[in-house]
């Protein structure tokens, strides 16, 4: 299939100067519409596509300065490259036409080798620009159908999954007087491999919701205090399991968050759950949180564990990260938490941080953005700051 030569809309009030452009470039193998100003040149690009617009300066009805500033207001015309032919040869004005995205600027009367290369040399930036663009948009939906299919997968898996849990978990609650222990240990293992893979699939459905952005986020007035208590719930038996302290120290009158209550929920969730996966039994597990300014609050979850060793800290939040320390190692995790945790922070337009000492312990620092609008709203009961110490 044979490409068809670049089309030029050239924009001019002088029949002549439109007549003598029309020619030179049509003796260049360029297909040539016209327009007489700036209104009728605006009718032509909405109604079919260009790869380049000769415009000049002063015209009637709509000059070329207020042309410029349309079409770079326009997200589908911004980068249609236009090269400015002008009397006008002040400074003041080729500025403000540059200002204004002009991709050049031509002085009249136009000398044609010159014309010829402006032209070539803005078709071949176009021609780049649209190869990128095709490409991008190539990316984009080979992103979204990845995405599609491991949320599709992680869905048709998670049922047969599930059940191998549940019957695994039956036999051991009804027959392990009966079964030998490395039948035991062979049950625990399908068990808790079955839990991880779980949790693997639960991850990536999150993860491809994300970056595919569909997830959205449905925000609305959330106390800190709730969102805390259901959180440490969901991690309670694992905090509990290996004997850890676990202490909530919120500032007082902490004003509420204009956040998604269940994307909060998920990401304490899963700072809590690093938190005490990574912490020795015994250690101590805290969340804090303070006001930074009128719009937003800062939040912590801090543990005394085994800590981030320096080498793996630039990459602690990258998909399926998992540190080289034999100690991490030894936990059994999908790599994903902490990058989902640092999405959904980002999500909310806040920003999340650490600090490490191996051997010490870690601090995960994030911000949440505080309910601003100036309406009646529910109270939590009394004003008091949340100290608990489990």
């Amino acid at each position: 299939m044979t490409s068809l030569p670049p089309h030029i809309l050239v924009v001019d009030d002088a029949v002549t100067n439109r007549l003598v452009l029309k020619r030179m470039l049509e003796a260049q193998g360029h297909r040539v519409s016209t327009a007489n100003d700036g209104a009728a040149a605006l009718k032509l690009i909405e109604a079919q596509p260009f790869d380049l617009v000769l415009l000049d300066v002063m015209m009637p009805v709509m000059d070329g300065f207020e042309v410029l500033a349309i079409l770079r207001e326009r997200p589908d015309w911004h980068k249609l490259p236009v090269v400015v032919i002008s009397a006008l040869n002040d400074t003041t004005s080729v500025v403000r036409c540059v200002s204004l995205g002009a991709t050049d600027y031509l002085f009249k009367p136009v000398n044609q080798t010159l014309l010829k290369a402006r032209v070539e040399a803005s078709l071949v930036r176009k021609r780049a620009q649209d190869a990128e663009y095709a490409t991008l948009l190539a990316l984009e939906a080979a992103q979204r159908a990845k995405n599609e299919y491991v949320s599709l997968i992680s869905h048709e898996l998670n049922t047969p999954i599930t059940a191998i849990r549940g019957y695994t978990d039956l036999l051991l609650k009804h027959l392990r007087p009966q079964l030998t222990p490395p039948q035991v240990q062979s049950l625990e293992a399908i068990s808790a491999l079955s839990k991880l893979m779980g949790e693997l699939l639960h991850d990536l459905s999150d993860l491809s919701r994300i970056e595919a952005g569909f997830l959205q986020l449905e925000p609305s007035i959330v106390f800190l205090t709730t969102v805390v208590e259901t959180a440490r719930l969901a991690v309670q038996s694992l905090i509990a399991t290996k004997g850890q302290h676990f202490a909530v120290t919120l500032e007082p009158e902490l004003p509420p968050l204009w956040a998604d209550r269940v994307r909060v929920v998920q990401l304490l969730t899963n700072l809590l759950s690093n938190a005490s996966k990574y912490t020795p039994p015994g250690g101590k597990i805290t969340i804090g949180a303070r006001q930074l300014n009128a719009a937003t609050v800062e939040v912590s979850v801090s543990d005394t564990g085994i800590g981030i060793h320096a080498e793996d800290q630039p990459r602690i939040f990258e998909r399926f990260f998992r540190a080289n320390n034999p100690l991490a190692r030894s936990e059994r995790g999908t790599g994903l938490g902490l990058h989902i945790a640092r999405l959904l922070v980002e999500a909310h337009g806040g920003k999340i941080t650490f600090t490490s000492q191996l051997g010490v312990g870690t601090t995960f620092t994030f911000t949440l953005p505080l309910e601003q609008r100036d309406v009646a709203r529910p109270q939590p009961g009394p004003h008091a700051a949340l100290v608990r110490d489990d």
